[in-house]
Order: C-alpha cells, then structure tokens, then sequence
C-alpha cells in the first residue's frame, strides 16, 4: 500500500502524550507497515526506524509495547490488518469490474465483427418478382430474341451492391489548418463588433479547441459550418476603450530652461510678480 487514510482524532486521542521522539517513532512504524503490508520482529522495527541511539532505540521498543501485540515473535496491530484486508479485497473487486468490463467489450466488438461479415456477405435481394410467362408458346423466335438482350441489360443493372455507401464520416481539423480568406470575410460581416484582431484571437482559440480535442467529439463533417456557429457565440472584447484624443497642448513649442531661467531672473530684478512667457 503506498496509502492510507491516516485519522487524526484517533491518532492525538490515543498517542497524545508521547514524546516527540516517540511520536517519530510510531508515525515510521506505521508507515513501513502500511508500506510493506506486514509486521515487524523487535529487530526490523528498529531497522524500520533506523534507530541508532539508545533513545530512539528505546522510544520504538515503547511503542511497539504500548500500541502492537507481539504474536508469533511479531508485533501486530489489529487496525492496520484490517486496513490491509480492506485494501486487499477493494483492489480483487476492482480487478474482477475491470475484466468484466473488458470481457463485455470484446464480445460486444466480437459480435459487431459477426454481423458485418454477414451484411457483406450476403447476395443482394432480387429486384424482379418472378412472373409467369403469359405469351404464346408460338410467338415469333425473333421477338423473342429481340426481348431477350433487353432483359439481359435490365438484369446488370438491377444488380445492387449489398454493401451500401456509408454516410460520409467527420474529419479532425488539419494540423496546418489557417482561417481561409472567405471565412475572415464573412465572420467580418456577422461580427463586425469583433473587429479584425477579434476574429484573429477567435480563429486561433478555434484551432487551438478542436487540435486539443479528442474523441468522436473532435472530428466534425462540416468545418465551415462550425466555424460559424463558433463565430456567433464569440462574446466580444470586455474593458476595451479607444485611446483618448490627443491633448490641445501637445502641439505648443517646447520652452528652453535657459531661456526660462532668464526670464525668470529678469523678472524678479524688475520687480514683476507674475510669469513673461
């Protein structure tokens, strides 16, 4: 088992007021256990742990003591066999779901295989109903050689395929599929809130679907027809606002510092309070 479902409030309610050293030694107990699918002997427990000093030695000698049962020179807890089984007869069942729903599919696909070679090869019905022949034994020969090469054409025509044409099946959309010039044109005319960059991103985002789609989902025997309904369910751009109209200052000349400067200088030796430019 490389998983179990670890309770928490079980776990603090019965080995709350161990020590941290013996809390490590218990949580790698139990998940070699679990990992293993089997008990330890007080010499694997230690190897388990890796315990090397006489501490760690004696905090899973405690453990093994307070929470496992020694049956058999091993130390067994009746939680963790329980879980083992539990596993053990899930993972059966699940195998047996898995060969059965296999063994369906093969006789389901065995039987498919059986019907088609039956339609295949069975004659074609006769399109003729079998009549009677009506004329006078002592018709002329030569009307009825006449007649004769007619029937022998109508025959090879009446002769049908017992294989019927399939109705024509999807395609994928081609790896190295671009938006046809046609398509942009009228996606523009449908959609002309969606502007030019619109249908671009919409023309990638509908590669990028149907070249990461699988399944019979993915394959379509109409692509232009889809393209269409991909265009009218396009939402159209969100939060998207025209650039602001240039200033009516962006156009005044530029002001030279030095020249400020001086004006500024010039203003304040003739006493004037107010900017000269």
């Amino acid at each position: 088992m490389h998983y179990f479902k670890r309770n928490i409030g079980d776990y603090h309610k019965k080995a709350g007021r161990l020590s941290m050293t013996e809390h490590g030694a218990y949580t790698l107990l139990l998940d070699a256990c679990y990992d293993r699918e089997r008990f330890p002997t007080l010499e694997e427990a230690v190897d388990w742990c890796w315990a090397r000093s006489a501490e760690e030695v004696t905090a899973v000698t405690f453990v093994l003591s307070k929470f496992f049962d020694l049956v058999d020179g091993r130390y067994v807890q009746a939680r963790i066999q329980d879980e083992i089984n539990s596993y053990h007869a899930m993972a059966l069942k699940n195998k047996e779901i898995a060969e059965n729903r296999e063994e369906a599919k093969r006789t389901k696909r065995a039987q498919h295989d059986t019907l088609r070679a039956q339609n295949v090869n069975e004659p074609a019905p006769n399109q003729e109903p079998l009549t009677t022949n009506q004329e006078p034994k002592d018709q002329d020969q030569k009307i009825c050689s006449a007649s004769a090469a007619p029937a022998q054409a109508e025959d090879s025509k009446v002769t049908l395929d017992p294989v019927q044409p399939k109705a024509s099946k999807g395609t994928r959309l081609a790896k190295d599929w671009t938006l046809p010039e046609a398509w942009r044109t009228w996606a523009l005319e449908a959609r002309a809130d969606l502007g030019v960059p619109g249908i671009e991103l919409e023309a990638d985002k509908f590669r990028d679907h149907w070249h990461a789609a699988t399944g019979s989902k993915a394959t379509k025997a109409d692509w232009l027809a889809t393209w269409r309904n991909w265009i009218r369910n396009a939402n159209a751009p969100r939060n998207v606002h025209q650039f602001p109209a240039k200033s009516a200052f962006t156009n005044l000349p530029k002001v030279n510092a030095e020249e400020l400067r001086a004006r500024t200088a010039e203003n304040e030796r003739l006493g004037v309070r107010r900017a000269n430019f």
